[in-house]
C-alpha cells in the first residue's frame, strides 16, 4: 500500500466549464502527446488484480509498455468566504470535524461518491481531501460533468455541514465550499482510460496520405473510430462518414475532447452525414435581423426563396452560421423560403441577447416553466409544514435542566374521511382560494403527487412539452363509421375540402403531432388498415381534382402510417410525393417541417446518401432555426443525432447546444427521462460555457431545477439536492417555490428515513427554501401564505433550538395574521408566547397573552382560553409568582374538564404537580401526577408519549424527595417502557440517564451500566457522536470501579471507543486525556509497555495543541500513573524530568516547578538514588523560597535534611532539620501540630546520640520532644517513646540513676495506661 498523493496547491484549482473545455483539447492530450509522454504505445491494461479489487489503493493505469501512472485523483475541499475569497478557518475546522466522524463509518461517504460516479479510496480529514479513482471513461465523464456544474461542491456542502450551519442565514450567504483537483492528472487519466478500453473516437488533424492499399483515406476533421491494434505507429480506423476501414497513423488522430462525445458516439452510432460547411461573413454564431442578397437566385427546388441582387431578406427565426441554409422572408414580396447562406451578406444582424445565447425568449420561458403545481397541492404542503397544535393543546412546564427541552409541537389530529370521500376530494378540482381554513394533515401521513416514486415527469410547456390532447372534445372531421358505406364521390368531398385548406388551421395540429392523436380523434373508430385504404382513395381523389394541399396532406398521413409500421420504403414514396406537390410549403409550416424531418430520417435509416443531400440542410434549418419546434415523429432524433455529430466535428458549441436542446425536448416529451438526462447535463454545461465565453454572468437558462427532478427520478438524492440548491430562482413563482420545498423533502427523506417515521427532526436546510418562498410571497398580497410560511420557519427553528430566530418569525407571523383577522393572528400569537417562555422571557410572553385572554372572554372559545391560562401560569411560575400560577393552572384545568378534553386535563394536572414540586411539596405533587397519569392511560392511542414520560419522571422525583427509592425506580422504568413503545429516542435518552443516576446513588453499578449502555445505543441511533463519547467515558469509569481484571479490560474497550470519537470530533484536549486514561488502565492490568505507549501518545497530542500549560499537566499526569503506582515507578522519571519540569520553568510556574521537584526527590529516594535526589532537593529548597508559602519552604528543608540523612551526612541533616523547625509557627493553633515537633526532635535526638555521639545534645533534643509530646494528649505512644529514650540515656550515656528511674516509672505507668490496665483519668503526665 503506497502513500496517498501529495497536495499540489498551486496546480489544483476549480475547474470551470471554460477551463475544462480548453483542457480537454490541448495538444498534450492528443495521441501524439501521449506517445511523447509515454513511448511505445501498446494495448492498455489495468494493473494486476484490479478487477478483483476495484477499490484497491495504489491502482495504476498503463499508458505504454513499462510506463504506468497512478490512477488516484486527489479531491481537495476548502471553506471560503464569498466576499473576500479568503479561507474560512471556522468553517474548515467544522468540515474536518464532520469528515472525521464519517471517516470512521465510511459507508455514507462511499455512497456519496458512488452517486458522483467516483470510487472512493481513502479519506484524509487532516489534509482536507479525498482520494478517488475511476475505472471507465463513463465514470470520469460523469464526475467531470458534476464537477464543472458545481454539484460536487454542493454535495460535499450538504454532506459535511451540520444542522446549525443552515440556520445562520447571514453566515450561509457569505461562505461556500470549493473543491479542486489536479486538472492535468484528470485529463491524463481520461486519455489512459480511453486507450485502456481499446477503441475510441478521434478527429483527424490533417488530410490522410494514401500510400498503401490498406491505409484509410480521410480528410481533416473527419471523425474516425480508432482501435488499438498494438502496433507502434499505425492503428485500425473506421471513417464514420463512409464506413470505410483502414489503417491510420497515430500522430494524426486526436481523441474527441469531451468524454460526453465518446459516450454519445458509442451509444448512438451512425455516420456523420454529407454536410458541406461554408464560411460566411457573420461575426456571431447565432444571429437575427436582415441580410442583403449578393446575387440573383431562381429557385431550383420547391420552397426555396426567389430574390434578386440587393433585395432585403429578413431572417425568420435564427440564422445559424453552422448551417448552410436558413429561412428568410422577402421584404418586398412577403414570400418565405429557404435561403443559402452564401447568397447573402449581413446587413442589419445582431446576436441573441446575452441571457439567451441560443434560445428564443419563448423557448427560455417555456423551458423554465417546469411542472407547476396546482394551488391545492402546494397549499397542502404548506399546511403540513406550518401545522401545530399550539392553539388547542396545553404545554408542559419544565422544572429544571434535566427535563425535556420542550415537547415537540404535534399536528392537529383530524378524523380521516371515508375512502370514497377522499377520492372525491382528489378528483374534484376546486376553484376556491388555496388558503381557506381547512384541516391540516400530519406532515408524516399526508401524501402529495411526489410521493409516487414512478410518477411521470410532466412539463406544462406550451408547445414543446404538453400532451397534444386538444382534439378530444372537438368534432370529428368525418362522419361516423356507417357513413363509409356511401358512394365514394360523396365520401371524398368533405375530407378533400377540409384537407385542401391553403394555410395551417388549428385542427391540423392533430395530424402532425407526435402522439398520432388523429387516429383517436380525426379518424376515430377505424382500424389502421381501413384508414390506409380510405386515405388511398382520398389521395386518388385529390390527384384527380388537382387539390394540391389535400394531396400533400393525405400523402403525409399515408407516409406517417407506413413509417409507424416500419414500412420505410413505402413511407419514403409517400413523403417524396408530398414534397413534389407544387404548393407554397411555408403556408403550413408544421406540415413542411414534418415532411422534411420525416423524409430525412428515412434517408438516414436507409442510408440513401445521394438523396440525403437534397433534404438534410433544409430539414436541419427547419428543426434548428425555427423557435418552439413541435415534434411530429420519433425519427426526428435521427436528424438531430446527425446534426450533433456535425457540431462535434466542427466544434460548434452553439449548434451543439441547439441540437441538445431539441433532443432534450423530444425525450422529455416521450417520457424518456433516463435518455434525456445526459443531454440535459450537457446542455447545462454548454449554457455555462457559452455564457463565460460571451462574458455574460447569466446563463441562457438555468436547468438545475430540471436536473434536480431528473436525479430524483433516478433515485440520486445527493445530486438532486445539489442541483436544487444551485437553482438560481430567477423569475420563480410561489408555486415553483413550494415545488422546490417538496422536492427537498422527498430527497431528504431518502437520505434520512427516520424523518419519514417522525423520529428525527426536519432537516434544518429546509429553512433556505422556506425563506425563498417567503421572499416571493412577500411581493404579493397573500397574507395567509406569508403567515403560514412564517409559522413554518418558526416551527423549524424551534425544533433545532434556534429560539431567537423562531421568535422573530413568530413575531412576523403575528403581525401578518393580524392583518387578516383576529382569529388568524391568534395561533401565531400563542406560538410567540410559548417561544418566549422557552427562551426565558416570561415577561414578554405575559404581555403577549393578556390581550388574548381579554379578547377570548367575549367569544365562545373555551379551549383557546384554557391554552392562554396555561401559558400565563407557566410565565408566573418562572417569575416566582406561585399563587397566581396555581390559580391559572386551576382555571385551565376547570376549562378542560368542562370541555371533556382529557389530554389537556392531564397536562394541567401534570403542571400542577410540577408546581408543587417546585415549592417542595412532594406529597401534593404525587396526588396531581397520579391523577394525570390515570388520564394518560386512557389516551394510549394519542401522540402523548413525551408528556406521559415527563409526568412519570416528575412522579419519580416526588418519591425521591421522600426517600422512596423503590417507587422512584418503578416510575422511571415505566417512563422508559412508554418511550420505548413509542420509539421516542430522545425520551428514552432522558429516562435512561435518570435511571443510571438513580442506580449510581443506590450503588447498584450493574444496573447502572445496563442503562448507560442503552444510552450509548441511543446515541448511535441518533448519530450524536458527542453524546456517545460522553456515555462511553462514564461506562469506562463504572467498569473500572469494579476493580477486576475482566471489568478493567471492558473499561479499556469503552475508553478506546471514546478515544476514536474524540479523534473524529477533533477535540484535542479530550483526545489527549483519553489517551492518558487508556494508559492508566493498561498500567492497572500490568501491561507496562502498552501503558507507556499510550501515555506517550497523550503527550504528543497535547504538544500539538501549542498550549504549554496543558502540555505541562498531561506530562505530570502521565508521570503520576507510574509515580502513584506500585510497580515500574522509575518510568515516571522522564515524564517529570524531561517533560513537565521544562514546561513549568518555561511558563515560570513556580508552584508546579516546586511540586515536580518534590516528586522527583521522593521518587529517587524511594529508588535509593540519593545523589540524584539531592540535586532536586536542593533545587526544591531554592524554589520554595519564591513560592511565598512557608509550609512549602519547611517541607523542602525537611526533605533535604532527609536526603542528607540517607547520604549519612548527619551534620548537614541536623542543620536542615533545625532549619525546617525554625520555619514553624511559634504558637500552636492545635495540639496535633505538636506531633511534627515530636517527630523531628526525636529524629535529631537519635541522630546526635547514635551518629554524632553527642549525648548532651541528644538529651536536649529529647527534652524538647518531651515538651511537644506533653502538648498532644492524644498521642500517648509518642510520649511513652520519649520517656524511654530519656531513661536509656540517663542509664547509659549520662548515668543518673534517679532521673533514669523517674523516666522509667513514667514510661511504665504510661505503658499500663496504653495497655488498658489503669484508668486514664488517674494518670497525669505533668507529675513526671
Amino acid at each position: 500500500m503506497r502513500n496517498a498523493p501529495t497536495l499540489r496547491s498551486q496546480e489544483d484549482r476549480d475547474i470551470s466549464p471554460a477551463e475544462l473545455d480548453a483542457l480537454w483539447s490541448e495538444p498534450p492530450y492528443t495521441l501524439a502527446g501521449a506517445n511523447e509522454l509515454f513511448p511505445g504505445n501498446d494495448i492498455m491494461t489495468t494493473g494486476k488484480g484490479e478487477e478483483d479489487q476495484p477499490l484497491s489503493r495504489g491502482s495504476t493505469v498503463s499508458l505504454a509498455v513499462g510506463e504506468r501512472f497512478s490512477s488516484d485523483v486527489l479531491l481537495v475541499f476548502c471553506g471560503k468566504q464569498r466576499s473576500s475569497g479568503e479561507p474560512d478557518s471556522d468553517l474548515q475546522e467544522a468540515l474536518r470535524t464532520r469528515l472525521r466522524v464519517v471517516e470512521s463509518n465510511s459507508q455514507d461517504v462511499i455512497q456519496l461518491f458512488k452517486d458522483l460516479s467516483a470510487r472512493l479510496l481513502s479519506v484524509h480529514a487532516e489534509k482536507d481531501c479525498f482520494v478517488i479513482t475511476f475505472k471507465t471513461v463513463e465514470e470520469i465523464w460523469k464526475f467531470s460533468t458534476y464537477l464543472s456544474l458545481g454539484y460536487v461542491a454542493r454535495c460535499l456542502e450538504n454532506f459535511l455541514c451540520d444542522q446549525t450551519f443552515w440556520l445562520d442565514s447571514e453566515r450561509l450567504s457569505n461562505v461556500e465550499i470549493c473543491v479542486t483537483v489536479d486538472e492535468e492528472h484528470l485529463a491524463t487519466l481520461y486519455l489512459g482510460l480511453l486507450l485502456q478500453e481499446g477503441s475510441f473516437f478521434a478527429k483527424a488533424l490533417c488530410n490522410g496520405e494514401h500510400s498503401e492499399d490498406e491505409d484509410l483515406v480521410y480528410s481533416k476533421n473527419d471523425l474516425v473510430m480508432v482501435r488499438n491494434t498494438g502496433q507502434e505507429s499505425m492503428w485500425e480506423g473506421t471513417q464514420l462518414a463512409s464506413g470505410q476501414h483502414g489503417l491510420v497513423p497515430v500522430h494524426s488522430m486526436q481523441p474527441l475532447p469531451y468524454p460526453f462525445y465518446q459516450w454519445f458516439l458509442r451509444k448512438y452510432p451512425g455516420t456523420v452525414g454529407a454536410f458541406h460547411a461554408t464560411k460566411a461573413q457573420f461575426d456571431h454564431p447565432v444571429v437575427i435581423g436582415t441580410c442583403v442578397a449578393t446575387m440573383d437566385h431562381n429557385p431550383v427546388g420547391i420552397d426555396e426563396l426567389q430574390f434578386s441582387r440587393g433585395d432585403l431578406i429578413e431572417v425568420v427565426g435564427f440564422l445559424l452560421t453552422g448551417l448552410d441554409t436558413f429561412i428568410g422572408r422577402h421584404f418586398s414580396s412577403g414570400q418565405t423560403g429557404f435561403v443559402q447562406k452564401t447568397h447573402v451578406r449581413p446587413e442589419n444582424v445582431r446576436p441573441l441577447d446575452g441571457q439567451l445565447v441560443f434560445l428564443s425568449e419563448e423557448e427560455k420561458e417555456t423551458l423554465s416553466q417546469f411542472n407547476p403545481c396546482s394551488e391545492q397541492y402546494y397549499s397542502g404542503l404548506l399546511n403540513k409544514l406550518s401545522t401545530t397544535d399550539i392553539s388547542t393543546v396545553y404545554r408542559l412546564d419544565r422544572l429544571d435542566e434535566s427535563d425535556f427541552v420542550y415537547i415537540k409541537n404535534q399536528p392537529k389530529q383530524e378524523p380521516k374521511p371515508p375512502a370514497s370521500a377522499r377520492q372525491s376530494m382528489i378528483s374534484v378540482k376546486s376553484d376556491t382560494p388555496p388558503y381557506h381554513s381547512s384541516p391540516r394533515p400530519s406532515i408524516y401521513t399526508s401524501q402529495s403527487h411526489l410521493e409516487t416514486e414512478n410518477e411521470a415527469l410532466s412539463f406544462s410547456l406550451e408547445d414543446t412539452f404538453k400532451e397534444m390532447d386538444e382534439f378530444e372534445e372537438d368534432p370529428s372531421l368525418f362522419m361516423d363509421e356507417s357513413s363509409w358505406d356511401a358512394d365514394e364521390a360523396e365520401l371524398c368531398d368533405p375530407t378533400l375540402t377540409l384537407l385542401n385548406q391553403d394555410h395551417f388551421q388549428e385542427p391540423f395540429q392533430a395530424l402532425y403531432n407526435l402522439s398520432y392523436s388523429f387516429l383517436d380523434t380525426t379518424f376515430s373508430g377505424l382500424q389502421e388498415d381501413e384508414l390506409l385504404q380510405h386515405l388511398e382513395s382520398v389521395r386518388e381523389g385529390a390527384k384527380k381534382n388537382r387539390m394540391h394541399w389535400a394531396h400533400r396532406r393525405v400523402c403525409f398521413l399515408l407516409g406517417r402510417l407506413c413509417a409507424k409500421k416500419s414500412k420505410y420504403s413505402q413511407a419514403r414514396v409517400y413523403f417524396e410525393e408530398a414534397l413534389g406537390v407544387p404548393v407554397g410549403g411555408f403556408s403550413d409550416r408544421l406540415l413542411l417541417i414534418a415532411l422534411y424531418t420525416n423524409l430525412t430520417a428515412i434517408y438516414l435509416k436507409q442510408k440513401l446518401t445521394d438523396k440525403l443531400q437534397r433534404t438534410l440542410e433544409k430539414a436541419s434549418a427547419l428543426l434548428l432555426c425555427l423557435p418552439r419546434h413541435s415534434f411530429c415523429s420519433v425519427d426526428e432524433f435521427e436528424v438531430l443525432k446527425l446534426i450533433l455529430r456535425r457540431a462535434v466535428v466542427e466544434s460548434d458549441k452553439h449548434l451543439e447546444a441547439r441540437a441538445c436542446y431539441l433532443i432534450v425536448c423530444l425525450f422529455l416529451h416521450l417520457g424518456k427521462t433516463d435518455d434525456a438526462l445526459p443531454f440535459v447535463e450537457r446542455l447545462q454545461f454548454l449554457t455555462i460555457s457559452l455564457s463565460v465565453e460571451a462574458a455574460s454572468p447569466i446563463a441562457p437558462v438555468d436547468l438545475n431545477w430540471m436536473l434536480s427532478r431528473l436525479y430524483h427520478k433516478k433515485y440520486m438524492p445527493y445530486l438532486s439536492l445539489a442541483s436544487l440548491s444551485l437553482d438560481s430562482g430567477e423569475n420563480r413563482t410561489l408555486q415553483d417555490a413550494f415545488q422546490k420545498i417538496e422536492l427537498f423533502i422527498k430527497n431528504s427523506v431518502r437520505l434520512n428515513p427516520q424523518w419519514r417515521e417522525g423520529t428525527s427532526l426536519i432537516p434544518a436546510q429546509i429553512v433556505v427554501y422556506l425563506q425563498q418562498a417567503l421572499s416571493i410571497a412577500s411581493q404579493g398580497n397573500d397574507m395567509r401564505t406569508q403567515r403560514d410560511l412564517c409559522l413554518s420557519l418558526a416551527c423549524v427553528y424551534q425544533q433545532h433550538g434556534a429560539l431567537e430566530q423562531a421568535v422573530q418569525c413568530a413575531q412576523r407571523a403575528t403581525q401578518t395574521g393580524g392583518h387578516i383577522s383576529e382569529e388568524e393572528g391568534f395561533e401565531a400569537s400563542v406560538l410567540l408566547a410559548w417561544l418566549l417562555v422557552l427562551a426565558g422571557e416570561p415577561d414578554g410572553a405575559a404581555v403577549t397573552l393578556r390581550p388574548l385572554l381579554q379578547s377570548l372572554h367575549e367569544t365562545d372559545s373555551p379551549t383557546q382560553r384554557g391554552v392562554v391560562f396555561n401559558l400565563l401560569a407557566l410565565c408566573f411560575r418562572k417569575e416566582g409568582r406561585i399563587q397566581e400560577a396555581g390559580h391559572h393552572f386551576y382555571c385551565a384545568l376547570q376549562i378542560s374538564r368542562e370541555n371533556g378534553n382529557m389530554r389537556n386535563e392531564a397536562l394541567a394536572l401534570a403542571n400542577l404537580g410540577c408546581l408543587a414540586l417546585s415549592v417542595a411539596a412532594p406529597g401534593l405533587a404525587e396526588r396531581f401526577l397520579v391523577r394525570s397519569l390515570r388520564l394518560y392511560l386512557e389516551l394510549a392511542e394519542s401522540p402523548t408519549d413525551g408528556e406521559h414520560v415527563q409526568a412519570f419522571l416528575w412522579l419519580g422525583r416526588s418519591y425521591r424527595d421522600r426517600g422512596r427509592s423503590q417507587d422512584v425506580r418503578v416510575s422511571y422504568e415505566m417512563a422508559l417502557l412508554i418511550a420505548i413503545s413509542a420509539k421516542n429516542l430522545h425520551s428514552q435518552m432522558v429516562v435512561a440517564k435518570r435511571l443510571s443516576h438513580l442506580y449510581t446513588d443506590l450503588l447498584l453499578h450493574g444496573q447502572c451500566i445496563i442503562y448507560y449502555e442503552h444510552c450509548v445505543a441511543l446515541s448511535r441511533e441518533l448519530k450524536d457522536k458527542r453524546l456517545e463519547g460522553e456515555y462511553l467515558e462514564i461506562l469506562s469509569n463504572l467498569y473500572l470501579s469494579l476493580n477486576t481484571e475482566k471489568s478493567s479490560r471492558k473499561s479499556l474497550d469503552y475508553t478506546k471507543q471514546s478515544l476514536r470519537i474524540s479523534i473524529d470530533l477533533g477535540k484535542r484536549e479530550d483526545e489527549s486525556e483519553t489517551w492518558l486514561q487508556v494508559g492508566r488502565i493498561y498500567y492497572l492490568i500490568q501491561e507496562n509497555e502498552l501503558a507507556d505507549m499510550y501515555l506517550q501518545a497523550a503527550v504528543k497530542t497535547a504538544l500539538r495543541m501549542n498550549d504549554p500549560y496543558f502540555a505541562l499537566n498531561i506530562y505530570e499526569e502521565a508521570g503520576d500513573v507510574f509515580f502513584k503506582g506500585h510497580h515500574n515507578r522509575l518510568a515516571a522519571l522522564p515524564f517529570y524530568r524531561d517533560g513537565s519540569l521544562p514546561f513549568a520553568r518555561s511558563v515560570k510556574d513556580v508552584q508546579s516547578e516546586f511540586r515536580l521537584l518534590s516528586k522527583l526527590t521522593e521518587l529517587l529516594m524511594n529508588l535509593k538514588q540519593y545523589k540524584e535526589a539531592l540535586q532536586y532537593a536542593v533545587l526544591a529548597v531554592q524554589i520554595s523560597t519564591t513560592t511565598g508559602v512557608r509550609l512549602k519552604e519547611r517541607v523542602a528543608f525537611h526533605r533535604l535534611a532527609t536526603v542528607y540523612f540517607s547520604l549519612q551526612q548527619f551534620e548537614m541533616a541536623e542543620n536542615y532539620y533545625l532549619k525546617s523547625l525554625s520555619l514553624c509557627s511559634g504558637v500552636l493553633e492545635h495540639p496535633r501540630e505538636a506531633r511534627y515537633f515530636v517527630k523531628v526532635y526525636c529524629r535529631l535526638g537519635d541522630l546526635t546520640l547514635h551518629k554524632l555521639k553527642d549525648a548532651f545534645d541528644a538529651v536536649g533534643y529529647f527534652h524538647l520532644a518531651l515538651a511537644a509530646a506533653l502538648e498532644d494528649q492524644e498521642n500517648l505512644q509518642a510520649l511513652y517513646v520519649v520517656y524511654m529514650k530519656l531513661a536509656e540515656i540517663h542509664a547509659n550515656q549520662m548515668p543518673n540513676e534517679e532521673l533514669s528511674q523517674g523516666y522509667m516509672d513514667s514510661a511504665q505507668a504510661l505503658g499500663k495506661e496504653l495497655a488498658g490496665g489503669t484508668d486514664p483519668a488517674v494518670y497525669s503526665p505533668g507529675k513526671a
